[in-house]
């Protein structure tokens, strides 16, 4: 499946003379500024929403924006969205980063894409600086897709 994403068509507001005032932000901005997206729902694995069902509970789920981040080997979501899904624990998992190494918690879950495919992973619960994101999307994943990153179209192209 095909899927381009634009990033363009953010709206920015802005106080002018009293007023404010709307500015398109162009694609190529959003894409410079930001880096490469994507809206994803973090849920369970089919496996266990069985049990859910017995419990008659709703599976749970949660919209997140996740950056792809072609220097993750495996993809990661902050331990609050873990907590709050109460993702099954299944060990721990040494990351690197520039500053250090660490221990980090890992759960069995699911990441799920707008387009309707998923993926069931292992995924790295570790705390993100800012909080413009609360995940990544790693090569874990990437490496199941071809992706076009298109600076001066300020879009990506997913073929999965």
């Amino acid at each position: 499946m095909i899927n381009t994403i634009r990033y363009g068509g953010e709206l920015k507001k802005k106080m002018k003379d009293g007023k404010e005032k709307i500015i398109q932000i162009p694609p190529t901005a959003v894409l410079n500024n930001m880096g490469a997206f994507l809206e994803v729902t973090i849920t369970h694995p089919k496996i266990i929403h069985q049990q859910f069902s017995q419990k008659g509970e709703a599976v749970p789920g949660k919209r997140i924006k996740a950056l792809i981040d072609t220097g993750a080997s495996s993809s990661v979501i902050t331990p609050e969205v873990a907590n709050e899904l109460r993702l099954i624990h299944t060990g721990y998992q040494t990351v690197s980063s520039v500053q250090d190494e660490q221990k980090r918690p890992v759960y069995y879950g699911a990441i799920q894409f707008h387009w309707g495919m998923g993926k069931e992973i292992p995924i790295v619960a570790c705390p993100l600086k800012g909080n413009a994101f609360d995940g990544l999307i790693g090569r874990d994943i990437l490496r199941h897709w071809h992706l076009t990153y298109n600076g001066p179209d300020g879009s990506i192209t997913i073929c999965d």
